[in-house]
Parts: C-alpha cells; sequence; structure tokens
C-alpha cells in the first residue's frame, strides 16, 4: 500500500503539505502520479498554493538581537567610540552606514586620536527587529508591501511557496493495486473472468493513423512500370 492510500485509510480527506522542492513532498507527489496513471479514479486531489514569509538565517539572528545598527548605537558609550575600533565589531560595517543614514549617530573628524563616533539621539526604535518579530510570529501581513520589500533587498526575509494538496478516496479506491487490462481477450470472454478484472479506459475521441492518400503523376507510373 503506498503512503497516500494509508493517509487516505485514516480518513475520507487528508491535507498533505510540504515546502516547494522538499524530499517529502517530492516522494508523495510521485506516488500520487503512480496512483493516478494506474486510474485516475482511485483518488481525487486538489492543489492549492499559498505564499508565506520565511525569516533567513540572518533575520532571525536579528529578530533575537537586535539589527547591525542598533546594536551599533548601543556600543557606543556616552564619551563615545574610535571609528577604527567600531569598524572591528561584528556588525560595525553594515550598522555604521544604517546607524548614520538613520541619523541616531555622528562621527567627529577632529578629534585628536583620530574619527570618534558619537550618539546623537539618546535611545533608539529597532524597527527592524520589531517587523522581523512580527513576521516569526506569524503576523507578515501587518506589514506593507514597502516594509517587506526593505526586508527582502537587505536578505532578511524570503518568500516561500507553500502547495497543499487536498487528497480524497475516488470512485475506486482501493488499498491493492493490481494490474488493469488494455484489451478484452477471448479467453476472459469463454471463462467469465472478465467479471473481476480491472480494464483500462479507453479513449474513443482518438483519432487512427491516417491511411495514405493522393496519387501517383501519369508520368510516374509509366516510369515505374517501366522499372
Amino acid at each position: 500500500m503506498s503512503a497516500v492510500g494509508r493517509q487516505l485509510e485514516r480518513g475520507p480527506q487528508r491535507k498533505i503539505q510540504a515546502k516547494e522542492g522538499g524530499a517529502w513532498a517530492n516522494s508523495i507527489l510521485g506516488k500520487w502520479r503512480a496512483l493516478e496513471s494506474w486510474d485516475e479514479d482511485v483518488i481525487e486531489a486538489e492543489l492549492r498554493s499559498t505564499k508565506r514569509w520565511e525569516l533567513t538565517e540572518e533575520g532571525e539572528e536579528i529578530a533575537r538581537e537586535g539589527s547591525h545598527e542598533a546594536r551599533v548605537f548601543h556600543s557606543i558609550p556616552a564619551e563615545g567610540l574610535a571609528q577604527s575600533e567600531l569598524m572591528c565589531l561584528p556588525s560595525g560595517k553594515v550598522g555604521f552606514s544604517k546607524a548614520m543614514s538613520n541619523k541616531w549617530i555622528r562621527v567627529d573628524k577632529s578629534a585628536a586620536e583620530g574619527p570618534r563616533v558619537f550618539r546623537v539621539v539618546d535611545k533608539v526604535e529597532d524597527e527592524v527587529q520589531r517587523r522581523l518579530q512580527l513576521v516569526q510570529g506569524g503576523q507578515a501581513e501587518e506589514l506593507g508591501e514597502k516594509e517587506r520589500s526593505e526586508l527582502r533587498k537587505r536578505k532578511l526575509l524570503n518568500a516561500v511557496t507553500l502547495k497543499t494538496y487536498w487528497v480524497s478516496k475516488g470512485s475506486a479506491f482501493s488499498t491493492r493495486i493490481s494490474k488493469q487490462e488494455a484489451e478484452l481477450s477471448p479467453e476472459m470472454i469463454s471463462s467469465g473472468s472478465w467479471r473481476n478484472r480491472s480494464f483500462k479506459s479507453y479513449n474513443f475521441a482518438a483519432r487512427g493513423v491516417l491511411p495514405d492518400s493522393g496519387h501517383l503523376h501519369p508520368l510516374l507510373k509509366v516510369h515505374r512500370d517501366a522499372d
């Protein structure tokens, strides 16, 4: 019995879902198509596709520990921090440019020991972390398209296609697979065994092989007869 058949024995309809391209999903799809090729009426399946949002590995880190710019801001003490020292921090390079763009910090290039970075504001709201936590909590739809686009550009968010297959028993459902007969033979008729056999569906709308048409040109016929 196939995995699909075992699932259907537990109830009249089963919901089977997996990420697109997943090994488990491909295995189930292979068995489903094998059943369909055996008999289209064994199972009935409806495909439903939905898109959802998932955090990347970096996105999960930021949702947990804060954005690079927020980490840079919180690493600067009241007396400031040398820019060269700040750039050595794990979030230094990315966080510095973002924090400058947000006008959270400033650089004093006239400092005696070289450029020094100071806070411009007393505290900040980490919107990037807040948005990622919304996605993590299944509330991605609360974000606008522009906000999601910005997170995707920073490679913190991915759109994932989720394919869901609603599978139910067909009119010819069976947990046993037997070979279907392609033709009705005289032996089946004489023995009466055709009553217990399963036959493949005939396609009565199929067109036969077209016969050759047209005829030879009279001169070609003379040439052929001469040979």
